[in-house]
């Protein structure tokens, strides 16, 4: 340790005039100061410093550069001066000096790192932002989209609801059946393109409502035995008996789920079999888990196909769009509102025998007395009959569907085209109801709801139902807030129409 401390100084000893007389110490550069030398030939800059220096008054030279041939040294320099010599001690800083250089080089490094980083930074926030108004006007486009596909939607399936007990030959019977099946098919890509914009976007709201999972089954069957008759393969759905009564989710999103799986193993079925189960897989305290399985045997995939089945557009052979007339949407919003749900989904399939896809589910099992509160909900009663209702949509097709079901259910009724032909008559009598198209010419249905003291005097207690295709969670919110009791979402049924109307009327909204 001390022979490595020693080349690293060297202790002099010098006259007035600067004549080497001895070496004190030390190692360092021994041969550039030889005895009887002056020490202004290797150190000129001590040139005069010796002249001014004071009895025993220390004086540090820092960074003094020392050139031997090809070799640099930084050196501190100490004098120290008494009557009868000078002492003067001589330390290498070359490699501290270095060290330091480059940790100024590096601190200037990391100056213009930061900046450049500053600036990248500031670029990336403004693709953000750029990327949130364009993700918001995409989200705006498929709002307005929605409602415009929506209205002939509601159009189409209406008419397809109101021809099917006029239509006697079996011909125009089958032209029927064919133009459901594409209504059908039209508006679950609708609903594909628009949840797949909402989870995208972060504005994917689940519902948090007691779901009964073995009448959730019971909908699917009869709906699909119902809509299914002409399909040469069986539909099966079980459910297990251990299942809690209710469980708290949203029930529409969970519908949702299952009928892209069924629709999709239908499609790529032939024939065979689809089956649709539901079993409890664990339960602990309020916490269980559920898992759901659709089985086909359908044609089945090779492992490559599996492994990409739930990425967005997918369709696994080449002409399976045109013969299954799909967006490749489907399984890829299942994967997303699984995954919302904070479950996981596999797929197990083997080709020309059948494809099995398995949802695993948490679920928090619903208090009994949510539960008992849903149920009462139940309405046995047609409060529709007898009842005073106004109907106010610019389309004249969807105002005569409405029509056909207020007709039916021996209601009083009164159809508008637009919002002041429904504020004017609002203003003259008194409804149980108000329908309101809320895009309208004129005066909206959102702006006219909130004309309150202009109807107040003969509809201060009517209910307000907005007919919309904008049915988001967010949507629904909005029109709730601003006055409207409930919303109908286009396309509807007459049964879905008829049970909001009666739940309404009832006062159960």
């Amino acid at each position: 340790m001390k022979a490595r401390i020693e080349q690293h100084y060297l202790e002099l000893e010098i006259d007035q005039g600067g004549s080497i007389q001895s070496i004190i110490g030390g190692q360092f550069a021994r041969d550039i100061f030889p005895i009887s030398s002056s020490i202004f030939n290797p150190c000129p800059y001590l040139i005069g410093t010796l002249e001014g220096l004071l009895n025993n008054a220390p004086l540090t030279l820092e960074g003094m550069l020392l050139q031997e041939g090809e070799a640099d040294y930084h050196l501190d320099v100490e004098l120290f001066k008494t009557d009868a010599a000078i002492q003067v001690l001589i330390q290498d800083r070359s490699q501290l000096y270095q060290n330091l250089s480059q940790l100024n080089q590096n601190r200037n490094d990391l100056y213009f790192l930061k900046k450049e980083l500053d600036t990248k930074n500031l670029e990336l926030e403004r693709l953000r932002q750029r990327a949130e108004r364009a993700n918001e006007e995409k989200s705006r486009f498929l709002a307005m989209m929605s409602h415009e596909v929506r209205n002939p939607l509601n159009v189409i399936l209406g008419y397809t609801e109101m021809l099917a007990p006029v239509l006697k030959s079996k011909q125009g019977k089958d032209y029927l059946k064919y133009l459901k099946a594409s209504g059908r098919n039209l508006k679950v890509i609708v609903e594909d393109i628009l949840d797949l914009s909402r989870v995208e976007a972060g504005k994917l709201v689940l519902g948090n409502e007691p779901i009964n999972l073995r009448e959730l089954m019971q909908e699917l069957e009869q709906n699909y035995h119902g809509s299914h008759r002409d399909i040469e393969i069986a539909l099966n759905f079980t459910s297990s008996e251990n299942l809690p009564e209710h469980v708290l989710g949203d029930d529409v999103r969970l519908h949702q789920i299952l009928s892209n799986l069924i629709n999709n193993s239908i499609k790529f079925t032939p024939h065979g079999s689809v089956s649709t189960s539901v079993n409890l897989q664990s339960s602990e305290g309020e916490a269980a888990k559920v898992c759901f399985q659709v089985k086909d045997t359908g044609r089945g995939m090779s492992p490559q196909q599996a492994a990409s089945v739930f990425e967005e557009y997918q369709q696994n052979e080449l002409d399976d769009n045109r013969i299954h007339k799909g967006a490749g949407l489907g399984l890829a919003i299942v994967k997303r509102l699984v995954t919302a749900m904070n479950g996981s989904i596999t797929v197990e399939s083997q080709e020309g025998k059948g494809t099995t896809f398995s949802i695993d589910i948490p679920f928090h099992i619903a208090p009994a007395s949510l539960a008992k509160e849903k149920e009462l909900k139940v309405l046995n009663k047609n409060y529709i009959k007898g009842s005073h209702i106004l109907v106010a949509d610019d389309n004249y097709m969807n105002r005569s569907i409405v029509a056909h079901i207020l007709n039916n259910e021996e209601a009083h009724f009164e159809l508008v085209k637009d919002g002041l032909e429904a504020l004017s008559a609002m203003q003259s009598k008194s409804y149980d109801l108000v329908l309101l198209d809320i895009n309208m010419p004129n005066l909206s249905g959102a702006d006219l709801v909130k004309q309150r003291e202009a109807y107040q005097a003969e509809n201060a207690s009517t209910t307000f139902i907005a007919l919309t295709g904008n049915s988001s969670k967010e949507d629904i919110k909005g029109y709730k807030q601003i006055g409207f009791a409930d919303v109908i979402p286009k396309p509807f049924t007459s049964e879905g129409f008829k049970a909001a109307l009666n739940k309404n009327l009832a006062g159960l909204s």
